[in-house]
């Protein structure tokens, strides 16, 4: 069973994805933050990461740094999901590290294409 893992400091949209993401066929693993994240890296390896980027106090872009860092997790597809438009700047310095860059909302359908193509 494919398993993703979710990080968003909202609980309501882990809830949201979790649950969107069960009914859908998928395991999923949550994390309120960064330190969660990287402490369920240590244990386990999702296939996909789903990763918010307007967290505190670690932001999204500082903890796909230390997941792509950590040996053995280079590979994992990490989609960035933000409510806000990604800058030329966040682009130029992250490209290559995450897989897909999300807005949100988003669309059920949309992002169930997106991780049935990302782990093809």
């Amino acid at each position: 069973m494919t398993t993703v893992l979710i990080v968003d400091d909202n609980p309501d949209i882990r809830d949201l994805f979790a649950t969107f993401l069960t009914m859908s066929g998928f395991s999923t693993l949550t994390a309120s933050g960064g330190e969660e994240c990287l402490e369920l890296l240590k244990k386990t390896h999702p296939d996909l990461i789903l990763l918010d980027i307007m967290m505190e106090p670690m932001n999204g872009w500082e903890v796909l740094t230390q997941i792509k860092n950590q040996p053995g997790n280079e590979d994992i597809p990490v989609f960035m999901v933000s409510g806000k438009v990604l800058s030329d700047d966040e682009r130029k310095k992250y490209d290559g590290q995450y897989k897909m860059y999300i807005m949100k909302p988003v669309r059920p359908e949309w992002l169930m294409k997106a991780i049935a193509d990302a782990l093809e």
